[in-house]
């Protein structure tokens, strides 16, 4: 079986997880990575020196026979950089938020869909033990009807400048109750507040409310949202 020729574009916070991940990958070969940073990539290319490095991304696309493109940069570039990966006929994977907004999410995939291209966004917890072995209890009832979940993430990662902590991290908390539940949210409701970055909220608490086929039962997912400077 012929190995995917992989690159992984944005080495700061979380690309050397995925750079480190992919290198291990039996089916993947880790070929090419990318930053603007020639510092990064020096950094890098001195851990895994066999790794081909650029700080051109057209070069990525156009020149170093990639079959897949691996995107953890600024959620400002998904968009962009992403769609430029689909034309170029590269599978893509994206770090979560798949994009800044719903619109360009669906111009994403819709891209995709026309080139027969895969399009992933990077919810890790779902490939996670005990996410899958939650799944496998619920499934079998072991302990009857969900009627609330709630979920906290409190002092983690980064302030991010260009969205907000909801965008941030909530996707990892909506993909895990959407595994679970095997449904889609009927109604969302969102508040927050910024106290750091004016408009950027770094405090929110999201509620969505769910209802299966039949008898009206709702469950509700309480998310808090918080992060505080370390």
């Amino acid at each position: 079986m012929k190995k995917l020729n992989v690159g992984v574009v944005g080495c700061g916070y979380w690309g050397p997880n995925l750079i480190r991940n992919f290198r291990a990958l039996g089916d993947c070969k880790l070929k090419m990575i990318c930053d603007l940073e020639e510092k990064r990539l020096a950094h890098l290319k001195n851990l895994y020196p066999e790794i081909e490095t650029t700080t051109d991304y057209k070069h990525m696309l156009n020149g170093a026979g990639l079959d897949a493109i691996v995107i953890a940069t600024a959620v400002r570039t998904h968009h962009p950089l992403a769609k430029a990966a689909l034309l170029a006929g590269k599978h893509v994977f994206v770090e979560k938020p798949l994009a800044a907004s719903v619109a360009e999410s669906q111009e994403m995939n819709a891209i995709a869909q026309e080139k027969g291209l895969a399009l992933m966004v990077g919810h890790t917890f779902l490939y996670s033990a005990p996410v899958r072995k939650i799944k496998e209890i619920v499934d079998r009832g072991d302990i009857g009807e969900i009627r609330y979940i709630n979920a906290r993430r409190l002092n983690l990662g980064l302030y991010q400048k260009d969205i907000n902590v909801t965008w941030d991290l909530a996707p990892h908390d909506i993909s895990i109750v959407q595994y679970i539940l095997d449904d889609l949210p009927l109604t969302v409701n969102c508040q927050g507040t910024a106290h750091v970055t004016e408009g950027i909220e770094d405090v929110t608490t999201l509620c969505l409310n769910f209802k299966k086929d039949g008898p009206p039962s709702f469950k509700a997912v309480g998310l808090t949202r918080a992060k505080f400077a370390k």
